[in-house]
């Protein structure tokens, strides 16, 4: 097995409309350059962890810097919230390719809101649309 990545539930939820926008420095440089891993390689290996992931690992967020983004208690919740609608459990090692075919055979523009609808980036619309585009 290659190198695994690790990432927390919710982030598959992230990712797929992951743009570049609302992160500046090493922590956008992180999800650029894992994003891009993912939809060269969808076979690389993921790992669902709970708290801090490969994702979080620079956060200026995290540590309170710049306002705080993200919400530990929202974020735990919701984690649980995807583990579950997607049957996952922490530990659990799929490809990304498995990973999103459960994602998008559950998640449309509904479930996106309700699941997401608390969440800061979700607000500022910088993923609002990713799961109508795919069913476009």
């Amino acid at each position: 097995m290659s190198e695994i990545i690790n990432l927390r539930a919710h982030h598959l939820l992230c990712l797929p409309g992951y743009e570049g926008k609302g992160y500046d420095g090493v922590h956008k440089t992180s999800w650029d350059k894992i994003s891009k891993q993912l939809k060269e390689n969808p076979d690389t290996y993921i790992r669902i962890t709970d708290g801090k992931d490969d994702l979080c690992r620079n956060c200026p967020n995290a540590k309170g810097v710049n306002g705080i983004k993200c919400n530990t208690d929202f974020l735990a919740k919701l984690d649980s919230k995807v583990k579950e609608l997607l049957f996952l459990k922490t530990g659990l090692i799929l490809t990304w390719n498995q990973l999103m075919e459960r994602v998008y055979a559950i998640m449309n523009k509904n479930n996106h809101k309700e699941l997401c609808g608390n969440c800061e980036w979700r607000r500022q619309g910088l993923c609002e649309d990713t799961f109508e585009k795919k069913a476009a």
